[in-house]
């Protein structure tokens, strides 16, 4: 049996998503992409790549927002659901972080949730989250194949190494991204378009 692992970093491929989304209706300023179905779209996905492979895991990779992010209902309610997918069979969700940083001019007291003027938003610990997971399993052959769906070029050196240890790497982008420079470290480059999206969708954005 051909044993592949997905391996999603959210937060490249989630902007991705929105914009996508977005492009195809720029008359409505306040439109918000459906909720995607997270559990569905890495077996939808597997069977687009190759319907001879079989899905063994999925990783998904979340960053968690820090405590004064989390004052933000939405923040928290959304990174809840999230991590709350590690729940589900053969699922597993890894967290990393998402920290507020005053913009020039503020300092961390005078940081206001509500004006997006005074803070900006780091992201931790994905990349390597990320890169330990596909190269740990590869080491234990935990999987033939990784399906990363991620255009961070971060992960070009992961990718050399799984090639050099005979793995097959499956490199996903949404259409408009680039995935050019993943074309000598991968063995296939997917795009995806709005109409596989939409097949993944969930019925509605209520959680």
């Amino acid at each position: 049996m051909h044993k592949v692992m997905v391996f999603i970093d959210y937060e490249n491929f989630e902007i991705a998503r929105q914009k996508i989304y977005k492009t195809n209706n720029p008359n409505d300023a306040r439109y918000q992409a459906p909720w995607l179905d997270l559990v569905k779209f890495p077996r939808e996905l597997v069977r687009k790549v190759s319907p001879e492979f079989n899905l063994t895991k999925t990783f998904l990779f979340v960053p968690e927002p820090d405590d004064f992010l989390k004052t933000a209902p939405w923040r928290k309610k959304k990174y809840d659901f999230l991590k709350g997918l590690g729940t589900r069979d053969f699922f597993t969700v890894i967290s990393g972080r998402h920290v507020a940083r005053p913009v020039a001019g503020y300092t961390h007291e005078t940081m206001d949730i509500d004006d997006k003027k005074t803070y900006f938003i780091d992201e931790k610990g994905t990349d390597v989250n990320m890169a330990v997971q596909m190269l740990t399993k590869a080491y234990h052959n935990a999987y033939d194949t990784a399906i990363i769906v991620s255009a961070d070029t971060d992960y070009i050196p992961v990718c050399d190494i799984l090639n050099t240890i005979g793995k097959t790497v499956v490199v996903v982008g949404v259409k408009g991204q680039q995935l050019p420079k993943f074309r000598s470290c991968s063995d296939k480059q997917v795009f995806l378009g709005l109409d596989f999206l939409q097949k993944c969708e969930r019925p509605s954005r209520e959680e």
